[in-house]
């Protein structure tokens, strides 16, 4: 290929800790699937500094070929005034690059491909969420903007050449690409599974006493997470005499969390772990029985498919691309939580949990690496052929 020069553009925020950037959705694995496009990809997107213990909680970017650049934050009240200097930093960007690879939703990704579509720069649009969900679970400002915003990004992306959903059929119905090219083709991907994961949980589930913990990772200070739900849930399954446990992983300040657990006198029950590097995140799984996704909103959620790979049994909310993984009777609808307390009873049965582990397992190899790879390379290389950007 040319020496294309890759921008990727999304809100973020990036870590940086003395001039180092961390993360751990983007890293080193991501820029190099970049590089198939240019040997030169700029990452666009806010920052937040760290400190150096926190860093421990990330993976540092280190790929030859990445390069950052901060944008400002102008997306509360008290820094709108910063709008024309992220314009302006976004416009300078996408005229220097050859390709613009917008993550969205996002405002700074909205702002790149209605620039790169006024000048015909090629664009590449990931849609890795929905809007609609996010706003209208947040707070009652979102459930004002939900809609309107829905139909921003359904008649944004009725304009764009090229797109990749993450899901096979939520996003692609809700949002859907009229007039171009798109691939169905998860951004979340696994390495090759191990047999041996398997049977460690099969080994686990036939060695496992009365007491079950389940786990969720995601943030926490999010309220569309859902983790209070689990936590009532287990209030009531305690009531019931049920010895369970729930252990939560994830950033973001654990305050309201908190406050539930101690209300509910849930402290020997319910633990908030805090954030995990991506390696002990798969520890956490491995050590715990029963992976519980309590989403009100989301794509497609990487830790399940995380959760799977290690054959845990999981629970999950029927939306966006949840229902791609988890089977029916082990999902229960958003608006009626109380439907986990069955489930997660049904679980309590060994023979169930074996069943679920081997499936999930199984069913969790369309998401290895080598085969997600193949595909989104032949995406890749058309995206090419048709900017005329090969060689």
């Amino acid at each position: 290929m040319k020496d294309n020069k890759v921008l990727f553009v999304h809100d973020g925020p990036m870590f940086t800790y003395n001039g180092r950037c961390y993360h751990n959705q983007v890293n080193n694995k991501l820029i190099e699937r970049y590089t198939h496009l240019g040997e030169n990809v700029c990452f666009l997107m806010r920052s937040k500094s760290i400190k150096y213990q926190e860093t421990h909680n990330y993976k540092e970017i280190t790929h030859p070929s990445f390069s950052f650049m901060s944008i400002p934050n102008s997306r509360s009240i008290s820094t709108i005034y910063k709008k024309g200097e992220v314009s302006r930093i976004i416009h300078n960007k996408v005229d220097e690059s050859a390709i613009v690879i917008a993550r969205l939703p996002s405002s700074a990704g909205v702002a790149a491909v209605r620039y790169a579509l006024k000048i015909k720069k090629p664009v590449l649009v990931e849609f890795v969420a929905c809007v609609y969900d996010a706003l209208w679970n947040y707070d009652w400002r979102g459930k004002l903007l939900a809609h309107l915003k829905m139909w921003q990004y359904q008649r944004l992306m009725e304009r764009i050449p090229y797109s990749i959903y993450v899901t096979q059929e939520f996003l692609q119905n809700r949002y859907p690409n009229k007039n171009g090219v798109s691939l169905g083709c998860s951004d979340v991907e696994i390495g090759s599974l191990n047999e041996d994961d398997l049977i460690r949980r099969l080994n686990r589930i036939h060695n496992s006493g009365k007491q079950i913990v389940l786990g969720t990772v995601a943030a926490i200070d999010v309220p569309y997470k859902g983790q209070a739900d689990v936590i009532n849930c287990i209030k009531r399954l305690k009531n019931r005499g049920v010895e369970i446990q729930y252990k939560v992983v994830g950033q973001g300040n654990p305050e309201k969390l908190y406050n539930l657990i101690e209300e509910f006198s849930l402290q020997n029950e319910v633990e908030i772990i805090g954030s995990l590097s991506h390696d002990k995140v798969f520890e956490f799984l491995d050590n715990i029985d029963i992976y519980i996704q309590p989403s009100r909103q989301e794509g497609l959620p990487r830790s399940v498919i995380e959760a799977m790979s290690r054959a845990l049994p999981s629970i999950g909310t029927n939306i966006a691309g949840i229902p791609e993984l988890i089977e029916e009777e082990y999902m229960y609808d958003k608006n009626d939580p109380s439907k986990m307390d069955d489930i997660i009873m049904k679980l309590f049965n060994k023979e169930n949990m074996l069943e679920q582990a081997a499936r999930n397992f199984k069913w969790v190899e369309r998401y290895e690496s080598k085969k997600l790879n193949e595909i989104r390379t032949d995406f890749y290389d058309m995206f090419l052929k048709k900017n005329d950007l090969l060689e």
